[in-house]
């Protein structure tokens, strides 16, 4: 019985941080920074892109990519400038993000596009996901 207060102390004080803060302005608002500054950046490299999901939990996936091949050379050019970026799913916030966080990112994901839009007449599908593909297809 004991172990169960535990986890209830916890949640209890979760909601008393909920109640108290502005996580929820605060994590509301990079979100929109971030959709915007990605948005900007897409537009300036003519790679369109589709935004869907609460502002604090984006699905941002490029227009006219049906194999996931831009969102992927795109996640993995943003690894390698420190920044993860999931090429199909949602992703999630968290109230200790800040501006400068946001900031990075969306530099990250300027020189990430000019690397994905150099190289698109080049860009392969992802084989693991091909192979996902060729087993539903039957």
């Amino acid at each position: 019985f004991w172990f169960a207060a535990v986890p209830m102390a916890a949640a209890l004080a979760t909601l008393k941080v909920l109640r108290e803060s502005d996580y929820l302005e605060h994590t509301v608002a990079l979100a929109e920074r971030l959709r915007r500054g990605f948005d900007e950046v897409a537009t300036r490299h003519g790679l369109p892109l589709r935004q869907t999901g609460p502002a604090q939990m984006p699905q941002i996936l490029f227009e006219d990519d049906p194999d996931f091949r831009k969102g992927f050379a795109f996640g993995n050019a943003m690894i390698n400038r420190g920044v993860y970026y999931h090429p199909w799913h949602n992703m999630f916030f968290c109230a200790a993000m800040t501006e400068a966080d946001i900031d990075f990112a969306i530099a990250a994901a300027d020189a990430a596009m000019a690397e994905v839009k150099a190289g698109i007449a080049t860009i392969q599908p992802h084989p693991l996901l091909m192979r996902l593909f060729a087993s539903t297809a039957h």
